[in-house]
């Protein structure tokens, strides 16, 4: 990578003189915020080729778990970057890691379980026919080193402890749009300049560069406060087999410590290292002003679990506050300025999709700005991302907010919402052969059935439909069909244009190793899959990559082509003729298909590239 660092300075820097020195470091992309998405970012932009700069003003990567359940949909994004096997050696990837319990303690009476995706066997078939990839436990103190290191091995410095402090934006008619950015370095205790072409803002909830630059959010008031306790205590000898999951939800109402408190114990690394995560009464912070070394936080952990003996060990506590909140737009018109992640969009952990947002923000940018960069598109594809990507989270910001107000019905109904006494009668009448008992059985029944959704949530995750000039529409005959069932549960795996490319798993004719069709897709590349009758489509795909230096991979499924498909899934699910096509972004996201055979394939190829790619302002 090219850093040009200039030094405007004729006196030694000294203590009494430390802020003589002017620097400017120009660089073509910085990327503020070295979380999950800033990372993604710089990972996806370094796979396309691009170099640049990343800093951080904290010190490190995330030392508490934060973010932990991974879904397909991320990992789908790092299997084209080669992480996906690296995620999973370093994942929890058991079954039951990502289900929820109900219990009175940790080895206590216990009263519902909720079976998550991989646990759940609908959930589980459906998942395998919708991805390649698995729903995991994988934290964000993971995830950060593994994609800032592959990003500071294909192009990108990571600079931590670097805040940037201000930002001059720099534009004519004669030059492109810059960005003069002053950080400060916490080390030496000195500011310098940046000079970037492309400015990410991917700083966080409170990002600085979303209030520099007046960007406008659609915004709820703050929801209740939480504070995740990270501990350690060996809590393996109570996990019978069926005890075993991810997060337990503990039913105390009549607890004297913390009364009021709603708390859950979460698995970070089983069965050793645990985040005790904790609502206080009225939406408070169940544990302002104390600190690590508060032994009432280990008598209420002790009690949680129901062993007033056990050894814990407090290692940091983290306030948090429900948010919801999401940018009327990521980006600037006429402006190389993007927000993406949690600077983006801000919501609970329900449904677990924050870090995997994050990552496929950065995956839908990436490519648009290496396409731009490379002049292989117009600018104009620059404003797809936002308009791609803002409605999708819109979506779960909403959805993530209805589901967390679902809580308060299962809280009501466990007596944790009423007087101690009174929610110790309301839990006991489960169990009595009376009206009230039957009422509250009932009660419970409909309140666990309506929390199912969220741990049966693959719709959500899946349909992330793309509407904008980068997906070429004029030849579908009608409107995207609308999904059967509940949208947040059910899939509908299509190629209409702007949805994800379908995953089948195909193979060699001679067998040497099944891939998914995403695999045949990504790395930088379009991607044009076609059926037996697909010759012409090939000579057309090349005639049009070599005229105009775009990359697309033609690849052929059927019998006696490339691959073939094992399991006929392709072929429900390709929506073509044999004679038509499906043309794939580099995102893996379907930008146009063609139901059959035009009179000239290289011509309508032609077209429908210069289209999605913006290629009309070259």
């Amino acid at each position: 990578m090219k850093l040009r660092f200039t030094v405007c300075s004729s006196s030694p820097v000294t203590k009494s003189h430390q802020f003589a020195m002017s620097a400017i470091v120009n660089t073509d992309i910085l990327i503020v915020g070295a979380g999950p998405s800033g990372a993604a970012l710089a990972s996806f932009l370094g796979q396309n080729g691009l170099s640049g700069l990343v800093i951080s003003k904290d010190s490190h990567t995330a030392y508490t778990p934060r973010a932990h359940g991974f879904n397909p949909f991320a990992s789908e994004c790092l299997r084209d970057i080669n992480l996906e096997d690296e995620v999973l050696r370093l994942a929890i990837r058991e079954p039951f890691i990502l289900s929820s319990r109900f219990a009175q303690s940790l080895i206590g009476e216990e009263y519902g379980r909720l079976s998550a995706w991989e646990e759940n066997p609908t959930s589980l078939w459906r998942r395998k026919e919708t991805t390649p990839c698995e729903y995991v436990d994988f934290t964000q103190r993971h995830l950060e080193p593994l994609l800032l290191r592959f990003a500071s091995h294909n192009g990108f410095n990571v600079r931590f402890s670097t805040e940037i402090l201000n930002v001059e934006s720099i534009s004519s008619q004669k030059t492109e749009p810059a960005y003069i950015c002053t950080v400060y370095d916490h080390i030496t205790k000195q500011e310098f300049k940046i000079r970037t072409k492309y400015l990410f803002g991917a700083d966080g909830a409170r990002s600085p560069i979303a209030r520099q630059f007046d960007f406008q959010f659609l915004t709820e008031s703050p929801g209740p406060k939480a504070c995740n306790v990270l501990f350690r205590a060996d809590l393996g000898r109570y996990l019978t087999e069926g005890r075993r999951c991810g997060m337990h939800w503990i039913i105390q109402p009549d607890r004297a410590l913390f009364p009021g408190v709603v708390a859950h114990l979460r698995a970070v690394r089983p069965w050793n290292e645990w985040v005790m995560v904790a609502f206080g009464p009225q939406g408070s912070n169940p544990f302002e002003g104390m600190t690590a070394q508060s032994h009432e936080l280990v008598d209420l952990i002790r009690h949680l679990v129901g062993d007033d003996s056990l050894d814990v060990e407090i290692l940091k506590l983290d306030a948090w506050t429900v948010r919801e909140s999401v940018a009327e737009s990521y980006s600037k018109d006429n402006q190389t300025l993007f927000l993406l992640g949690d600077a983006a969009h801000r919501h609970p952990p329900t449904f677990g999709l924050g870090s995997n947002t994050c990552i496929q923000d950065a995956y839908n940018l990436a490519w648009k700005v290496a396409y731009v960069s490379k002049g292989l598109a117009g600018p104009g594809l620059l404003s797809s991302y936002s308009q791609e990507r803002q409605p999708v989270g819109a979506d779960l910001v909403r959805e993530s907010n209805n589901q967390i107000r679902k809580n308060a019905e299962l809280f009501r109904v466990f007596g944790m919402m009423a007087p101690s006494a009174e929610g110790m009668n309301q839990v006991n009448q489960l169990s009595h052969a009376t009206p009230e008992g039957s009422t509250r059985r009932a009660d419970l029944h409909g309140a666990l059935e309506e929390k199912k959704q969220e741990f049966e949530s693959l719709g959500l995750a899946y349909n992330q439909w793309y509407v904008s000039k980068a997906v070429y529409l004029d030849d579908e005959p009608s409107p995207r069909p609308v999904v059967q069932g509940d949208p947040v549960v059910e899939v509908q795996i299509s190629t209409y244009p702007g949805s994800r490319l379908p995953h089948a798993w195909i193979d060699k004719p001679n067998r040497l190793g099944m891939v998914s069709t995403h695999d045949l897709a990504g790395n930088g590349s379009f991607c044009l899959l076609v059926g037996v009758d697909g010759g012409d489509w090939r000579t057309a795909a090349e005639a049009v990559g070599a005229a105009n230096d775009i990359p697309i991979r033609v690849f052929s499924i059927g019998p006696g082509q490339e691959y073939i498909d094992i399991y006929r899934s392709w072929h429900e699910k390709r929506g073509v003729s044999d004679s038509g096509c499906v043309l794939v972004r580099p995102d893996r996201f379907v930008a146009w298909r063609s139901f059959g055979k035009p009179a000239d394939c290289e011509q309508k190829l032609g077209e429908v590239l210069r289209s999605v790619l913006y290629r009309d302002k070259l």
